[in-house]
């Protein structure tokens, strides 16, 4: 591949991943359209109760004299686009919408590990193209949808369901591509992910262009003939060849089946092997035989520690894993449950909605910074330069063994230092000031953009690196399954709390000081690993040589 076209298949991916990766994530702004322009509303009103006038560019208009099927819910007149929406929303609706919220982003961070299994069967150009051709997919159901809404809402979920999945493979092929084309550097996943952070913006930019009278319907068919642009340039430009080194088989997680017989064969051949290995090893160590065996030896055979690969069921088993995978579990919860119930908490800190509606375009303007933090914490984290320092620059095993212990205090600095972040951003969220909320608009993206490079750096330096696919992979799944719970608490918050989110922002900040015990964790294991001398494989200890007197002759 020429330098101009290796050029254009990397920006391309970029902006590709800027527009279609985490577009979901925006769903602060998408709602509030959805719920004007009348979306799985039908049970907020009678069953007489339909609508009077439906347009296929606007938003329904319902007659006043409607009464609201929910008792607690009260009645709403829908405007047209660029009119202000009514401070009171269906709260049947609300629920409705964030079921299908979940479901598109559960999807969305849980398809990794399929994609994984995906990747050694399938091109990575042909993961690229099913990306575009899911998110062109879902943009023609949500404008289908949003045609008649009344009757055809129930193409919402699957429209969210094909945007996260189309995401997830736009993410993971942009990740992918260091892999196939060398020498791209170690940022360059960064700035992948710091795409993704920032490609809520795409729909901050969607509810600018609906308040400024542009009609929906459009908008979204506009952004799926773009994904199409993304699956011509994926069918053209990716020709790659894959790169059979070691890195390029990070995030590949491959399946072996082995029947019992060839498995009973196998052994017996690993173990004839390792009597010749020894034998050889053995034989290399007694040149000499006369000489050594003159005199009496202690000979010692010790295995190097780092020579056996640990099992995957060993990996998932240790503390480590287990204390990320919750720590993350609780916090990526955390972050879908605050983007989907933020309006709300907007709109009980203030009672003006245009002013609601301003600071939830901040935040999704305020997206752009994973721009640039997530290349800031991938320069904390992997600056792998050594210090040479005047007898004190390790060598040979040494210099490896050195290297490791300082990414893991460089991880332990970064996990502490996220893990106030996310304290701040607890604390922030339970002050009742709007313009405080800014700073939490911050803190958010700024955790965000953190989660999957302190993921991945921390699976790269703690265990083995033919685990490293499979531990992500797992990790995702299960917070992703975790993350499902949001709608749950959301059904609590509109319900039995009254819009209020504080004691749930309460038990969140309270699980998440949990997160202190991976770093502390990682600090222990360090000192033991520095402390930590590699045994050569064959070396023996020359003992004591009992002498006899000799026996004169006379």
């Amino acid at each position: 591949m020429g330098g101009i076209m290796r050029l254009w298949v990397l920006g391309s991916a970029l902006v590709e991943t800027l527009l279609f990766s985490g577009c979901l994530l925006g769903w602060n702004s998408l709602s509030p359209i959805l719920v004007e322009l009348g979306v799985l509303a039908r049970n907020c009103y009678s069953d007489s109760g339909l609508p009077a006038e439906t347009d296929n560019y606007s938003a329904p208009v319902y007659e006043s004299n409607y009464t609201a099927e929910v008792s607690s819910s009260p009645v709403r007149i829908d405007p047209g686009p660029g009119q202000p929406a009514p401070q009171d929303f269906c709260i049947s609706q609300e629920q409705n919408l964030n079921l299908a919220f979940s479901l598109g982003s559960f999807f969305l961070w849980g398809s990794f590990l399929p994609l994984q299994l995906l990747l050694g069967y399938v091109q990575i150009r042909s993961l690229r193209q099913i990306g575009g051709a899911l998110i062109a997919v879902s943009c023609l159901m949500l404008a289908y949808c949003c045609t008649n809404p009344p009757s055809l809402s129930m193409f919402l979920p699957f429209a969210l369901v094909s945007q996260g999945v189309g995401g997830s493979c736009v993410a993971f092929s942009s990740l992918m591509l260091p892999h196939f084309l060398p020498d791209v550097g170690a940022v360059y996943p960064s700035l992948v992910i710091a795409s993704f952070a920032a490609s809520a913006t795409v729909l901050t930019i969607v509810k600018v262009l609906y308040n400024c009278g542009v009609p929906f319907v459009p908008i979204v068919l506009g952004y799926g003939a773009i994904s199409s642009i993304m699956f011509l340039n994926s069918f053209f430009c990716w020709k790659l060849e894959e790169n059979n080194s070691d890195e390029g088989n990070m995030y590949r997680v491959r399946l072996r089946l082995n029947c019992y017989e060839m498995l009973r064969k196998k052994e017996e051949q690993e173990e004839e092997w390792c009597q010749k290995s020894l034998k050889s090893k053995f034989h290399a160590s007694l040149r000499d035989r006369d000489r050594l065996l003159s005199r009496k030896r202690t000979l010692s055979f010790k295995r190097p520690e780092g020579s056996a690969t640990p099992s995957l069921q060993e990996s998932l088993m240790t503390l480590t894993f287990i204390l990320h995978v919750f720590s993350d579990s609780v916090l990526l919860t955390w972050i879908y449950f605050y983007i989907s119930s933020l309006n709300l908490q907007l709109g009980r800190v203030t009672d003006l909605h245009r002013q609601a509606d301003i600071y939830s375009s901040l935040f999704g303007a305020l997206q752009m910074l994973g721009l640039f933090a997530a290349p800031l914490i991938c320069i904390l984290l992997h600056n792998h330069h050594l210090r040479k320092r005047p007898g004190k620059h390790p060598e040979g095993e040494n210099r490896a063994s050195y290297r490791i212990v300082c990414s893991v205090k460089r991880l332990c600095v970064v996990y502490s230092l996220r893990t106030l972040v996310v304290c701040g951003f607890g604390v922030v969220c339970l002050v009742s000031s709007l313009e405080l909320q800014i700073l939490s608009f911050i803190f958010h993206i700024i955790v965000r953009a953190s989660m999957f490079m302190v993921s991945t750096s921390l699976y790269h330096v703690m265990f083995h690196k033919d685990h490293f696919g499979s531990l992500l992979g797992i990790h995702m799944v299960i917070t992703s399954l975790f993350t499902l719970l949001q709608h749950p608490l959301f059904l609590l918050l509109t319900g039995p709390l009254e819009s209020d989110p504080f004691w749930i922002h309460v038990a969140f900040l309270a699980l998440s000081l949990g997160s202190f015990a991976v770093p502390v964790h990682l600090a222990i294991r360090k000192r033991q690993k520095k402390h930590h001398l590699l045994a050569r494989p064959v070396y023996y200890h020359p003992a004591k040589v009992l002498t006899h007197p000799t026996k004169t002759t006379a």
